[in-house]
């Protein structure tokens, strides 16, 4: 017995330090090879969201252009942020902006993917009819919404003439905005309409069925049941749709070049067009930046702690 347990060995006796050093070994090998699968995301992350910070920062302390010289002015770039031309103009817009589209975006969406939710056959088109306009690149949707919106041919001119109707300037200076944030809600209905729909398919069935033995309305189910139950899933909705309308630009560049007149000038219109329309305005752009960065993350905190709180109190 005591040959045979040797030979199968080879004659050796791993020792209790041995046996340490090899399962230090399978261990490092196993996380080595967990941080090699992570290595490409982690550069990635690196390089497109760390170093564009940084340098960022680094630009925001300076005055100067991309192709110009440029000299440390320090925090000058942000205490004159108020005072810069089209600032406040921008600030406005893109507030006014995200409180015209983020409602009409969750709440149409909501009630499309309640309607959705019910029905059992031929779902799977209606769901693709409705997610059809998220695929649509932006700068594609705005050249679509350009002809939509023409005075003489635009569809939507066209159907006020058929109600008896004079045509509407749909793109000047009261109406543009309005019509950007229409644009932004037939973008992205569809997106949070099946991000809804998820949610309520797995919802608990045994409550509503409980609630219809009660006599409870579709209402009252709506109110007591669904939306509550929904409430995460909302609250996280309503924060990325958020930090989404706060950084709305391409539709803003093609649809209206920031016009007519400042009317439709975003945060990231603006930005854009410091950095590459002007020589010496590229410590500003960055300020701008770093100040919109900062802002969405105490969104982001906001939504964390808020989450936070209501697992506490579940």
């Amino acid at each position: 017995m005591g040959l045979a347990a040797a030979t199968s060995t080879g004659g050796l006796r791993l020792s209790a330090e041995e046996h340490r050093r090899l399962r230090r070994k399978a261990r490092a090998r196993r996380e080595l090879t967990g941080w090699a699968f992570l290595a490409p995301m982690f550069a990635c992350f690196v390089i497109f969201l760390v170093l564009p910070v940084i340098g960022t920062v680094w630009w925001s302390l300076r005055s100067g252009g991309l192709g110009a010289e440029t000299k440390f002015v320090g925090l000058k770039n942000f205490i004159d942020l108020p005072d810069t031309v089209g600032a406040a103009a921008a600030i406005t817009n893109t507030l006014v902006f995200a409180l015209i589209s983020v409602p009409l975006i969750l709440i149409g969406a909501l009630a499309v993917a309640l309607l959705l939710a019910r029905i059992e056959r031929g779902g799977s088109i209606y769901r693709f009819l409705i997610y059809f306009p998220v695929l649509v690149p932006g700068v594609v949707a705005a050249l679509i919404w350009l002809f939509m919106t023409n005075v003489d041919f635009g569809l939507f001119n066209q159907a006020v003439k058929a109600l008896g109707g004079k045509p509407i300037v749909w793109l000047g200076a009261d109406h543009a905005l309005i019509v950007l944030a229409i644009l932004d809600v037939w973008r992205n209905v569809g997106y949070w309409a099946l991000f809804f729909v998820a949610a309520i398919i797995g919802l608990p069935k045994e409550l509503y069925q409980a609630a219809e033995l009660d006599g409870a309305s579709a209402w009252s189910r709506l109110r007591y049941l669904t939306l509550p139950l929904l409430r995460r899933i909302i609250f996280f909705a309503v924060v990325v749709a958020t930090i989404w309308g706060l950084q709305v630009f391409d539709t803003a560049l093609v649809l209206t070049s920031g016009g007519p007149g400042t009317a439709t000038t975003t945060v990231i219109y603006r930005v854009w067009l410091y950095m590459f329309g002007a020589t010496n305005k590229i410590g500003t752009a960055s300020a701008i930046s770093l100040v919109l960065i900062i802002a969405i993350l105490l969104l982001t905190l906001v939504q964390m702690r808020l989450l936070r709180g209501r697992r506490g109190g579940d």
